[in-house]
């Protein structure tokens, strides 16, 4: 494998505009136009800031959001999100303390944004005269806070598809003007803008103004596919350490046969391969009996949704890997049904991984596997022709070696996600140490 594998920044963007649907279809909107308005506020006041970390620091700045509302009251998460635009009447009933600006700022500290733009994620809500750092972090930090202001107001007024009038304009540079938190400076070009007609469209369309020719390593870039694989997984208490599972013992097995480069691959590949599964209605993953017919035609469709979001994004390699998982070597899996010598190895892994990973975590129809139990299933597949013999043999070995109930736990999310700072979050999302 080709050590130098570069993925393009932009497709990250791509494929988060791409999550927009279900419970994420105001979250996203209001994360685009937060990013789209707060750049163009940013470029007016000439702030010495990299375009692409002020972008991407706004448009991650509620991140933590899902974090801490998954978790902390999961049924009010999946009432409010998706059914209600109006996001500041979210933030205020789930998140009265703002515990998700430290989260969301904790949990991206790792992806190598400019140091100075991420504190803005950490400050956007916080009134200027409260933050104390330099002169071009307060503005930056202002310009988020403002854009956050008009994307709130602006998905609160255009709710249910309602047209943005003269009054709720007049109503938002209002609030622009009389929020006391923000520097004159920045309110300035907040309510020009506002005032712009040829601007309207940084909050009225859904589409992310992002352009960048940056290229990533795979070892950077998995930083940023773990952002989206975290969204995917804590859409349901079920599958909130799936993603990361696959990835890590993709990466531990194909490591150990074929070496570094193709591990750092499969791990990047994994973490998406369900990335499809966002346009599956929880109904459907929450199902305690079988599914009917028609229902597992919906299930099914997760992985032609994970191949086209990873192609319209331009990664087309992790598509190839990564919408296989339901392939078996005998041509009875879906969606193509491809046989053993139309696969790469990679898909072979891939495919014994992810059944390893939902054999050993909790579903809504059964509890998890014994590890052992999950591997004697895994390898009467193989003897039966379904899953390559050579890897499961290999996954046993892996398993002899390593407690993988401890690998694929889902404290692992946790400490992946922030590091040394994993009992302070775990403070805010009122949890114990024993949830996770």
């Amino acid at each position: 494998m080709n050590l130098t594998l570069r993925v393009p920044l932009e497709s990250f963007v791509k494929l988060f505009r791409e999550m927009g649907v279900l419970e994420y279809k105001y979250f996203v909107k209001h994360s685009i136009q937060v990013a789209n308005i707060a750049v163009e506020i940013a470029d007016r006041l000439n702030l010495p800031f990299e375009k692409d970390g002020v972008y991407l620091s706004s448009l991650l700045h509620d991140v933590g959001l899902i974090l801490k509302t998954s978790i902390a009251n999961y049924e009010l998460f999946v009432d409010m999100f998706g059914r209600i635009s109006d996001m500041e009447r979210i933030i205020l009933t789930l998140d009265k303390h703002d515990h998700h600006s430290v989260i969301s700022w904790m949990a991206l500290s790792q992806i190598q944004l400019c140091s100075d733009c991420s504190k803005s994620i950490l400050y956007h809500h916080t009134p200027y005269q409260k933050i104390n750092e330099k002169d071009s972090i307060v503005a930056l930090s202002n310009c988020v806070k403002a854009a956050d202001i008009i994307s709130l107001k602006v998905l609160k007024y255009t709710g249910s598809d309602k047209e943005l009038d003269a009054d709720s304009i007049d109503e938002i540079i209002s609030s622009i003007q009389e929020d006391q938190g923000i520097i004159d400076e920045v309110k300035k070009e907040a309510v020009d803008l506002l005032k712009d007609f040829t601007k309207h469209h940084l909050f009225l369309e859904e589409e992310p103004l992002f352009h960048s020719e940056k290229m990533l390593s795979l070892e950077e870039y998995k930083k940023y596919a773990r952002v989206l694989s975290v969204l995917l997984d804590f859409r349901s208490p079920y599958t909130r350490s799936h993603s990361f599972a696959a990835a890590r013992v993709s990466e531990l097995l194909t490591k150990d046969i074929l070496g570094e480069a193709d591990a750092a691959l499969i791990f990047t590949a994994t973490l998406l391969h369900d990335i499809g599964k966002i346009k599956t209605p929880l109904n459907i993953l929450h199902k305690k009996g079988r599914l009917q017919a028609n229902e597992m035609i919906i299930m099914k469709r997760h992985v032609v949704d994970t191949y086209y979001m990873l192609e319209r994004a331009g990664l087309k390699l992790f598509s190839l890997i990564g919408a296989a998982h339901h392939e078996r070597l005998d041509g009875s899996g879906y969606p193509i049904g491809l046989k053993s010598d139309q696969m790469l190895f990679l898909q072979k892994v891939v495919q014994i991984i992810d059944v390893f990973s939902a054999l050993t975590e909790r579903r809504p129809y059964r509890e998890p596997m014994e590890i052992r139990e999950a591997l004697d299933i895994i390898e009467q597949d193989a003897v039966n022709g379904k899953l390559d013999g050579f890897i499961v043999q290999k996954l046993k070995e892996l398993a002899n070696n390593l407690d993988l109930r401890e690998e694929i736990s889902f404290k692992h999310v946790f400490e992946e996600l922030f590091k040394n700072g994993v009992d302070e979050v775990i403070q805010m999302i009122d949890l114990t140490s024993n949830a996770i």
